[in-house]
Parts: structure tokens; sequence; C-alpha cells
């Protein structure tokens, strides 16, 4: 096919496609006016090229996971001082993948709103993480215990706060939070520390949320502090919307070879709610967008004898 003379070009909503290298190989009309360029000026340029900053990583971040994993890639980018909502398809022909195709809608989000929003709530928050900070280094001695638990578990609370700005932030402008596709982290750990203050929570409603596991597993690719916000954020999601009395939360590791992953996984009684078929719009957005982002997926399973189970899958580490 002759992607010049497709239908593409006469899309309104910008397009480009790239070679299986990322060198870019068309822009419809929309693109070129969008963006103020030409194909004749970027074709062979790498596809994060035509874009600045911030959005340069989203794309690369994007086209990268929709041809590992081959198949689309929703993400957000900001151009220009305009906001996208952006999808990364693969282009495959028989098996083989032989390029990817981008396609950009410009939002209806009002996006400085947000962004303004979102310098309103950082200025307190910091403020908040420094006074609570010396507030525990002045507090000591054995009369002082309780209330420097109480400081702890504030310092806790602003630290997930500060990941939720991150994502905020992110959300908006499409560049990537805080140690987005890069490092690694320990599973068992970021579960433990994820889980540390919903389990006193659970138990001041009356209810016992049990870990189940391993000493270790193997390491997981990303950032494991956006890893335990987005995990503490669907335990109390499931806490407020569950009646089940009793959670487990258990990890493992499962499949073998380049198929090697972690599962993560929370079990609720059988018969605390009748669900229906659960869709991934049950999942909190921001939870849904940090797995996937981590290159995991969410899945929810009932079963009128074991229960309901909410499945976090999790590539490891290469």
């Amino acid at each position: 096919m002759n992607v010049s003379s497709s239908l593409l070009a006469h899309l309104d909503a910008p397009v480009l496609v790239s070679d299986p290298d990322g060198k870019t190989v068309y822009l419809n009309p929309a693109f070129e006016t969008r963006f103020r360029t030409s194909l004749g000026e970027t074709r062979g340029t790498p596809l994060a090229m035509l874009f600045e900053g911030g959005g340069r990583e989203a794309v690369l971040h994007a086209t990268a996971q929709a041809c590992e994993r081959q198949r689309s890639v929703r993400f957000r980018v900001r151009e220009r001082g305009v906001g996208y909502a952006a999808l990364a398809s693969p282009i495959v022909v028989e098996e083989m993948n032989v390029g990817v195709l981008l396609l950009l809608f410009e939002e209806a989000v009002e996006e400085e709103r947000l962004l303004s929003f979102h310098r309103e709530i950082q200025e307190p928050v910091d403020e908040l993480s420094r006074c609570l900070e010396e507030l525990f280094e002045q507090t000591g001695g054995r009369r002082s215990e309780h209330f420097r638990d109480q400081v702890e578990a504030g310092l806790r609370s602003v630290q997930r706060l500060q990941r939720w700005t991150e994502e905020l932030h992110a959300a908006v402008t499409g560049r990537p939070a805080g140690g987005r596709g890069g490092g690694q982290f320990d599973p068992v750990q970021a579960v433990r520390d994820g889980v540390d203050d919903v389990q006193r929570e659970a138990r001041a409603t009356g209810r016992e949320l049990e870990l189940l596991l391993p000493a270790q597993l193997p390491a997981v690719r990303g950032d494991g502090s956006r890893f335990e916000a987005a995990l503490a954020s669907l335990l109390r999601d499931r806490l407020e919307r569950s009646t089940s009395p009793s959670f487990t939360l258990a990890a493992k590791g499962v499949g073998q070879g380049e198929r090697l992953a972690v599962l993560i996984s929370l079990t609720e009684a059988p018969g605390a709610e009748a669900a229906a078929a659960p869709g991934d719009d049950e999942f909190p957005p921001l939870v849904a967008g940090i797995v996937e982002s981590l290159g995991g997926s969410l899945r929810v399973t009932d079963d009128p004898v074991l229960g309901r189970t909410t499945a976090i899958r999790l590539p490891v580490a290469d």
C-alpha cells in the first residue's frame, strides 16, 4: 500500500508512521500542519525526535512497549502547549513487526487548570513534609513513643501524597513520572512497604489483611515506590468497596525463561459481594496506568468457592 495515498491522509487527527527501526516514513497532512514540519524534512529521522522534552520520552516508551507486546499502547503527550491522547499501534504483517503507527487526538481536558491545581497542592505537601520531619527529629524518649509513631505515619502519608502529585503531573503533561522505564526493585519488599499502613487501617475496621510472601522473588523492572503507591491505592479501593471480612495478599513467581513474571494476588472471601464479570474500569485509573507503565497487567476473577481475586502480573527485570 502506498501510505501517502491512503485514507490516513484524509484524517483530521495527526498520524505518523515509523519503520521497524523507529525511523519516520510517513506524516499525514494534519501532523505536518499541527507540528509545522513536513515529511521531506523528517523522513528517516527517529520518530521521537519529532517531539520535545517529556513528549520525546513518552513516545519512546510507548513505541517500545507497542513493539515488545505486539499490541496497542495508550499514552498522553504534551507538545507546543497542546495535550494529546495518543495511541501507538504495532503494524504486523505475517507475524512480523514492520513498523509502528502513532495516532494523536487533541484532548479537551483543561491541562493548564490541572497543572495549576498540581502546583497549588505541591507547595503545602512539601511544607507538611518539612514540618513532620522536624517534629520527628525532636520527638524522643519513652514518653514520646506514641507521638513518634504518629509522626512516622504522617510522613508515610505525605510520601504517598508526593507520589500521587507526581502521577498527576505525569498524566497531564505526558512526561514519565520519576523512575518510569528504568531501574528495578524487590517485589517482596515493595509489597511489605506498600501494605504497611493499609494493614493497620484494615484492623481498625475489624478486618484482616494477611500476607503470604516468599523470602525472595526475582527483581521487577521499574520504580518500586510507584508500585507501592499503586498497590496501597488498590487495597484501599477494595477495602472501601468490598464487604469481605478478610483479605489475603500473596506473591509468587510464574512462568519460565523469557515469560518469567511475578504474580501478586489479592483474594477476598467468597460470597463477600455479588460482582458481575468485572472490567478494567473497576481499577482506579492511576493504578492501572502505573501497572501498565511497569509492563504489567491487571486481571480480576470471581469464583464461588475461592472468592474474588485481583491479580497483578509484572515482568521480571532482564
